[in-house]
């Protein structure tokens, strides 16, 4: 799936975190506003140690976390908190469900089919998502993520958008020739403009546009596996599948 924002943590101090959501696809030129999107990054990040998917590397624009693989799934592992988020995560993403080839709902060990013999299609609401053969997946359910975010994320405030470009700079893109009229009021430009993005171009992460985020939790649990330093590209914007 395509990357549509990068995450950073600059810091975790009990039940607060700070970081900085930077906008790397202009398909998603905001940062959602909603309680949702901050739970669904804790829930993200967690997902992400628990797989392996970050650890510590040199890489100064990649995805980072300043422990070993190993030391992130023993730190998930660890959490107090830790049997709610394979809840969380399948509020926003499904279920996934081993199936036969023909859609039979198949024990945990992935072979034995279950009986009586049902398909999944009959049992479950699926979300359409599949690994042909393999599983599938039931629908997210919007409704109760929300209420969860409502009890988890206790405040979410963001801040002005910084690296946009200026008006002043889109408007000489779109006609060099026509020089910016120094009476007019100049500031950000408006990231759902196209030319603003030719601008920034193949820039580098840190000169993408960004916002910095402050997110308090009803309980410090629920961010024991985040830590200054890291950094992961996330494509969850709050939405439920």
């Amino acid at each position: 799936m395509t990357t549509i924002f990068t995450v950073s943590v600059d810091s975790v101090e009990g039940l607060t975190l700070r970081g900085r959501v930077h906008i790397v696809n202009p398909d998603v030129p905001s940062v959602p506003q909603e309680t949702v999107f901050p739970l669904s990054l804790l829930a993200d990040a967690w997902w992400k140690l628990d797989n392996g998917f970050l650890h510590d590397e040199d890489d100064e624009d990649g995805e980072r976390y300043p422990f070993t693989e190993e030391q992130g799934k023993d730190i998930v592992a660890g959490m107090r908190l830790k049997d709610e988020f394979p809840d969380l995560f399948e509020l926003i993403l499904g279920k996934e469900i081993r199936v036969t080839k023909d859609g039979y709902l198949l024990a945990d060990d992935g072979k034995t089919v279950l009986e009586p013999r049902r398909k999944a299609e009959d049992v479950y609401e699926l979300s359409g998502g599949s690994r042909p053969g393999y599983s599938v997946f039931t629908s997210g359910d919007a409704e109760e993520f929300s209420q969860r975010a409502a009890d988890i994320v206790t405040s979410y405030d963001i801040s002005p958008y910084q690296n946009v470009p200026l008006l002043s700079e889109v408007a000489a893109l779109k006609d060099p020739n026509e020089p910016w009229d120094s009476e007019e009021p100049d500031g950000p430009a408006d990231l759902d403009d196209f030319g603003a993005w030719e601008l920034l171009g193949d820039c580098s992460f840190a000169d993408y546009p960004y916002a910095e985020i402050v997110v308090t939790v009803s309980d410090a649990g629920y961010l024991e596996h985040l830590v200054a330093g890291m950094r992961w590209d996330t494509t969850m914007t709050g939405h439920v599948c």
